[in-house]
C-alpha cells in the first residue's frame, strides 16, 4: 500500500484560492495521522520541472519523488504535499510561491503578516482532501473526520515560509479567540511542526525571532522538529539565517517548547546537494 501517488489538480480552499495536491496514503493502515508538505524553490511535479533548463537538473527532488521519500520515512503517516500556486520563472531559476498562504513579493519571498487567512484556507483544503481519501476506498475502518486528525506541518527552504505565517496566525486567534472556532479547533489538531533547512532570498525573517509570536507559539505545546545543513546556516554571505535560527530555537526552549534541532552533515562543506538531502534523512531520531 501508499505506492501510487495521487495528484488531485485545483483543490478549493476558501473561495478565490485553490492548490494542486499530491498525496500518497499510509502504508500503516488504519491512521490519524496526516502529514502536510509544503516545498523549496525549484521544487514541481516531475512533468513541469523537466521543461526548464535549471529546474531538471534537480528533478530527482519533484514533488512526487519528495512524496515518496516522506512515505517511507513516515509509514504511519498520509502524506499531502502542497503545490505552489504560482512557480515564478526566470532565465536560470524558478521560484516557489505560495501566495494562499504568505503574501510575498514576484520572486515569493514572504512578507509575514498577522492573518492572510492562510490556517482557513488550510482547514478548507483538508476537508477537500479528506473527502477524496475517502472515495479511494482503502478498506479502513475509520471513517476520517478532520476532528479525529493528528496534524504535522513541514516546511522546506521556502516553504518554511508558510509555517512562519502560521505562527502569525496562531498569535492572531489568541489575540482574537472568540473570532473563529473552527480554526481554534484546527490549531489543537498539530501535533508536529517541521522545519528543514529554511531560507528564501529575502534579507530577514528566515526565522521568526519576534519574542510575542514566540510566546504564542510556546503556549500551544507543539513538537518542534528543526533540521538545518551548513547550506544555510553557514552561509557567510547571509548570516542573519544563522543568527536567526538560534535565536528562534535557544527561545523556544526557554519558554518550555520541546524543541529537536539537528545539524545534518555538518562534518561537510555547504552544498546545494546537502541541502536537499535533508529531505531524505528528515525521519531519523524521529522522537
Amino acid at each position: 500500500m501508499g505506492s501510487k501517488v495521487w495528484i488531485w489538480k485545483n483543490m478549493p480552499g476558501i473561495p478565490g484560492r485553490c492548490n494542486d495536491v499530491l498525496y500518497m496514503r499510509s502504508k500503516l493502515l488504519p491512521t490519524p495521522n496526516f502529514l502536510v508538505f509544503f516545498g523549496g524553490d525549484v521544487q514541481d511535479t516531475r512533468e513541469n520541472m523537466e521543461k526548464h533548463s535549471d529546474s531538471k537538473e534537480y528533478v530527482k527532488w519533484c514533488l512526487e519523488n519528495t512524496a515518496t521519500m516522506l512515505s517511507d520515512q513516515f509509514p504511519n503517516s498520509h502524506i499531502f504535499v502542497i503545490r505552489p500556486v504560482r512557480m515564478s520563472m526566470t532565465r536560470n531559476a524558478v521560484f516557489s510561491c505560495f501566495d494562499n498562504f504568505v503574501p510575498g513579493d514576484k520572486y515569493g519571498t514572504p512578507l509575514f503578516c498577522p492573518t492572510h487567512k492562510a490556517l482557513k484556507h488550510l482547514r478548507e483544503l483538508l476537508l477537500c482532501c479528506l473527502e477524496h481519501v475517502k472515495t479511494l476506498r482503502m478498506g479502513e475502518d475509520i471513517d476520517y473526520n478532520i476532528e479525529m486528525i493528528n496534524l504535522s506541518l513541514m516546511g522546506f527552504s521556502k516553504g518554511c515560509g508558510v509555517l512562519n505565517q502560521f505562527l502569525y496566525e496562531f498569535h492572531y486567534y489568541q489575540e482574537h479567540s472568540n473570532k473563529d472556532a473552527d480554526i481554534n479547533s484546527l490549531i489543537k489538531l498539530i501535533k508536529d511542526m517541521w522545519w528543514l533547512d529554511a531560507g528564501h532570498n529575502g534579507p530577514k525573517n528566515t526565522w521568526i525571532t519576534e519574542q510575542t509570536i514566540l510566546r504564542s507559539f510556546a503556549k500551544l505545546k507543539i513538537n518542534t522538529h528543526i533540521h538545518v545543513t551548513p547550506y544555510q546556516v553557514r552561509d557567510t554571505h547571509r548570516p542573519w539565517i544563522r543568527e536567526e535560527e538560534n535565536c528562534f530555537t535557544e527561545n523556544l526552549r526557554r519558554m518550555g517548547v520541546l524543541v529537536q534541532r539537528i545539524l545534518h552533515f555538518g562534518d561537510k562543506a555547504r552544498s546545494l546537494s546537502s541541502h536537499f538531502n535533508v529531505l531524505t534523512c528528515v525521519g531519523s531520531n524521529v522522537r
